[in-house]
């Protein structure tokens, strides 16, 4: 089998915003084991999914977990102020030693978003076959219009857009869209080659406000749990 798409998920150890949280249990299991089982269960053909980690002990979790864990991240990968690109084009790099040619494509999938589902994964790799099509990157609305956005400027707000009238009403604005960081995926040529998981054609994948919860903080993880409380995952 030739594998077509790299999936990597990265789970270093630590974190200053909540500790060891890509291990920390949620809803009994390991946060990482929510990403893990969401891969496993998409069974995107001709895949392979490696977890990118410094740490030996997310290792064995992310093997029982049925993710591939073939290296041990260096150091220098894994600080941080490391770039997600840096870690993305270290497993690249490592995938290419090994197999001797470059996947088609790469996904990055942070354990930091356990709601993300099989079937977003699906979609993605889906979209992304389309030729007018380099990247898929998982978004969510923002319903603000850029009037109603600030930068602080010599401590005062400035709306970023101060050419019309600000627009309070939600049925006024047209949403804006962010990305989420649960899911990017990208063609390999064109990641490598702009190093950047936007290359020209990038097109979103809109997720509801569940999908796209992004785990940092205690009051993130209080969210997460409360939807789960709730059923709604």
């Amino acid at each position: 089998m030739k594998i077509r798409v790299l999936i990597v998920v990265p789970a270093r150890s630590g974190s200053k915003g909540l500790m060891d949280k890509n291990v920390k249990l949620l809803d009994g299991r390991p946060l990482l084991a929510w990403t893990a089982e969401s891969v496993v269960r998409a069974a995107v053909p001709d895949s392979l999914a490696i977890l990118s980690t410094d740490s030996e002990h997310y290792a064995v979790l992310g093997r029982k977990e049925g993710l591939c864990v073939p290296f041990l991240r260096p150091s220098v990968y894994s600080g941080d102020s490391v770039a997600a690109f840096s870690v993305v084009e270290h497993a690249a790099d490592w995938f290419i030693a090994v197999y001797g040619y470059r996947p088609e494509l790469m996904m990055w999938l942070q354990p930091t978003s356990p709601f993300r589902s099989a079937a977003i994964i699906r979609e993605a790799v889906a979209m992304v076959s389309d030729r007018q099509v380099d990247a898929v990157v998982g978004c969510k609305e923002i319903h603000r219009d850029l009037t109603t956005l600030f930068r602080l400027e010599s401590g005062h707000m400035q709306p970023l857009d101060n050419q019309r009238p600000t627009q309070t009403s939600r049925q006024q604005s047209q949403p804006l869209l962010t990305p989420n960081g649960a899911m990017y995926l990208c063609k390999t040529d064109y990641l490598l080659e702009h190093k950047s998981f936007y290359p020209p054609k990038t097109v979103p994948l809109v997720m509801n406000a569940i999908q796209s919860l992004d785990i940092d903080t205690e009051e993130d993880w209080a969210i997460a749990e409360a939807y789960i409380k709730q059923g709604l995952v």
